[in-house]
C-alpha cells in the first residue's frame, strides 16, 4: 500500500494485517557535486521500495520519503518517525538507505542499507533483474524481523 488516502483507508480497515511501513530515507547535499549522485540514488531508492511495497501488498505501507542532509541528526530522525509510526499502530519499521552514513544506526534503528545501483542508463528488462537481485538480499532482512518480533 502507498500512502494515499485509499490505501490508508484500507489499512485504517485492516491494521491488524498491515503492521509494517517502509520509509525511505533520502539524503539532500547542497554540494553541487553531489547533485546528481544524490538525484540517482533517489531515483535507486525510490524504484527499489516500490518493488518492496509490489512484493508484500496487504502487509506494507509504503510512506512518503524522510529527505535530510548531512547536518541532520540521523538518530534523532529515526526516533522521531518510529515514535509517530508506532502511534499510527505500526508494529514493524523498515528504513530503507543508500547512504553509508546509516550503516553506524543500522540495526538499533532498523535501517537497511543497500548500495545505489544508477539505473537511468538501463533498459527496462535489466532494471527489473537488479531491482529482483537487491529484493532478493532484502527480503530474508524482512523476514528475520518480523520472526524476531513473533509475527
Amino acid at each position: 500500500m502507498y500512502w494515499n488516502s485509499k490505501d490508508v483507508s484500507v489499512f485504517l480497515e485492516q491494521k491488524e494485517f498491515v503492521d509494517t511501513a517502509v520509509i525511505p530515507l533520502l539524503l539532500i547535499d547542497g554540494q553541487a557535486s553531489q547533485l546528481k549522485q544524490n538525484a540517482s540514488s533517489a531515483e535507486f531508492l525510490m524504484a527499489l521500495t516500490a518493488f518492496i511495497e509490489n512484493q508484500f501488498k496487504g502487509r506494507v505501507v509504503l510512506m512518503p520519503p524522510i529527505t535530510y542532509t548531512k547536518k541532520s541528526n540521523y538518530q534523532q530522525l529515526a526516533e522521531e518517525w518510529t515514535e509517530t509510526l508506532s502511534e499510527m499502530g505500526f508494529k514493524h519499521l523498515f528504513f530503507v538507505s543508500s547512504d553509508m552514513a546509516w550503516g553506524t544506526e543500522a540495526s538499533e534503528l532498523n535501517v537497511i542499507y543497500t548500495p545505489s545501483i544508477p539505473l537511468e542508463n538501463m533498459d527496462q528488462k535489466l532494471r527489473q533483474s537488479v531491482l529482483d537481485d537487491q529484493l532478493r538480499q532484502i527480503i530474508p532482512v524482512f523476514a528475520n524481523r518480523w520472526a524476531k518480533n513473533g509475527q
